[in-house]
């Protein structure tokens, strides 16, 4: 891969001396490939490119990911390799001839996608409509999917709940799993379809149960998910993706760290509750409000 959008210096000058130092030729062409993909893409040269144009290319690989032509964890790879070079160059300014105000603008999206990465293992959006959709008749199924899916519940979580863990406050709803400390708010349309379940379910002690009226397990699950991707016609995704699928979507909606971890549960942040009271946890539901995703509730 080439593009005309690189300068002769970066081709016969920069990045000879950048490439001097790999040890295999797979190493040099994926970096040579992602150098050429971003030149391309924003028809620049690296070292004309400013922090707008990583942005717009950094929304462009995100939406790649979205409609399934990227796995999740390959914007992370590029800008890792885009800011080695980068960085490289800039340490090399004055020696290239560079102007000062170059800068290594992929540095700063290196700790968002570290973290996004973590979630690599995702079901593209279209599938999980395929899910649903299989799923719509099972209210149980369908709304322990949309748990997973819009509020990043996980199957041992989802097993455990019972109906006194979720609670209406002034601010919006929230479930508080037995393991957590802190709540996790439930988008208004998640909402709609876990009180659509409950509205006929029976008395049971846990929120979720089978035939017997006894607890689910996380195999129960594991096997429900198996069901209906096949009768979705999908790869055989696990919970685990599905529930991944949640922390992506608030990544790509450009969540922090900080907010993301809340509501998949990676942070010990004690949160009271106040009963009637606007819930506290704000980093929760302003993740859960940024996600322009909705789920319909089943017939």
């Amino acid at each position: 891969m080439d593009s005309v959008y690189l300068s002769e210096k970066t081709k016969s000058i920069l990045w000879p001396d950048f490439a001097a130092h790999f040890k295999s030729s797979t190493s040099w062409a994926s970096y040579w490939s992602d150098l050429c993909e971003f030149a391309q893409i924003v028809e620049k040269d690296i070292t004309r490119a400013g922090a707008e144009d990583v942005r717009r290319y950094y929304q462009i690989m995100t939406e790649k990911v979205k409609r399934g032509e990227l796995q999740p964890g390959t914007p992370a790879k590029k800008f890792r390799e885009l800011h080695s070079f980068s960085d490289f160059i800039c340490r090399e300014r004055e020696r290239y001839g560079l102007p000062d105000s170059f800068a290594d603008h992929f540095y700063g999206y290196l700790p968002f996608l570290s973290k996004q990465e973590k979630y690599a293992r995702v079901m593209p959006v279209e599938d999980v409509d395929r899910l649903l959709k299989a799923a719509e008749k099972d209210r149980m199924a369908y709304t322990i999917f949309v748990l997973m899916y819009r509020v990043g519940l996980s199957s041992t979580e989802i097993c455990d709940l019972e109906t006194e863990d979720i609670g209406i406050y002034e601010n919006g709803a929230y479930v508080t799993p037995r393991e957590r400390q802190s709540g996790v708010f439930i988008p208004e349309d998640a909402m709609a379809v876990l009180e659509s379940y409950m509205g006929q379910r029976e008395e049971r002690p846990t929120l979720f149960y089978n035939r017997r009226g006894n607890p689910l397990n996380t195999m129960y699950i594991s096997r429900m998910m198996k069901k209906y991707t096949a009768l979705a016609c999908i790869p055989a995704y696990s919970s685990q993706m599905l529930r991944n699928t949640c922390a992506y979507n608030l990544f790509s909606y450009k969540a922090s760290p900080g907010q993301v971890a809340a509501q998949m549960g990676v942070t010990d942040t004690h949160v009271k509750r106040y009963r009637k009271l606007a819930y506290k946890e704000e980093l929760s539901r302003a993740a859960g409000n940024l996600v322009k995703i909705h789920v319909e509730r089943p017939l």
